[in-house]
């Protein structure tokens, strides 16, 4: 019978992972994950990925974080249909100390070709790139921490509070960051930090392009979008509400993955 390379790479991983915390997600989806300060979920999987080698296979390292604060933690699609909260190693590397890719020069894109004679020999190679993809993860254990993650590796996809002014609070994290608790400055220093980044990207097409996306008003976006939501009693009262329902269905659902 052929090897299954998603159950060997689930054989391999949950010893190696089980040390730093990570636990296999009930199911059949390849994904590890841990919970850190009963908040942060970092998640660890692959992703098939094209070769032109004839005969062989590849994979790719992925990994995310998602918060319990989120509309939904999504562990029932594959890695594949998750793509736009996962991030590959290659990815972390690129921009572990900045918010863009500064440098004009392509880094080495780590994906692992094997054979189904090979498979064990291309999961001991790729534990190299896991590590450090564990060493960045850890740098993010609060939801103040996470914030530069989400900027820095989404986009700002997650915390836009483009729909705190409507009813389906669908931004991922910013109902959390929304909180008149949360502190501004933090937003503040994210875009103080962006900017100064852009001035470093060497190519010039691709620095006038964030420089314009960055200066065209959308950090004042931001922060209208959040005052205006706070200043709405009525508003912000149902999202804190929805926020703690978030937070304790996504608490059940971590335990009934068995991630807790």
């Amino acid at each position: 019978m052929a090897k299954s390379f998603k159950s060997e790479f689930v054989k391999f991983y949950k010893e190696k992972l089980d040390p730093y915390g990570f636990k296999k997600v009930k199911g059949p989806q390849p994904y590890f994950a841990r919970l850190v300060n009963g908040e942060i979920v970092h998640i660890i999987t692959y992703r098939g990925v094209r070769t032109n080698t004839p005969g062989y296979k590849s994979f790719e390292l992925n990994c995310g974080i998602a918060s319990i604060y989120r509309k939904r933690i999504r562990f029932d699609v594959t890695p594949d249909s998750n793509s736009y909260c996962l991030k590959c190693n290659t990815t972390m590397e690129e921009l572990k100390d900045h918010y863009y890719r500064i440098s004009i020069k392509k880094r080495k894109f780590y994906d692992f070709k094997y054979t189904e004679e090979t498979m064990q020999m291309a999961l001991e190679k790729s534990l190299i790139e896991a590590k450090f993809i564990i060493e960045q993860l850890d740098k993010y254990t609060d939801m103040e921490s996470t914030l530069e993650f989400f900027m820095k590796h989404n986009g700002g996809f997650n915390v836009t509070f483009s729909d705190l002014l409507s009813d389906s609070f669908s931004d991922e994290e910013g109902l959390y960051y929304a909180r008149r608790e949360f502190d501004a400055a933090l937003i503040e220093k994210c875009f103080s930090d962006m900017k100064k980044d852009v001035e470093l990207i060497e190519d010039e097409y691709d620095k006038e392009f964030y420089k314009k996306e960055l200066y065209n008003g959308c950090e004042e976006r931001f922060v209208t979008n959040r005052k205006n939501f706070q200043a709405d009693e009525e508003l912000y009262n149902e999202g804190m509400k929805t926020l703690q329902q978030r937070k304790e269905d996504n608490l059940k659902m971590l335990k009934e993955y068995k991630v807790i």
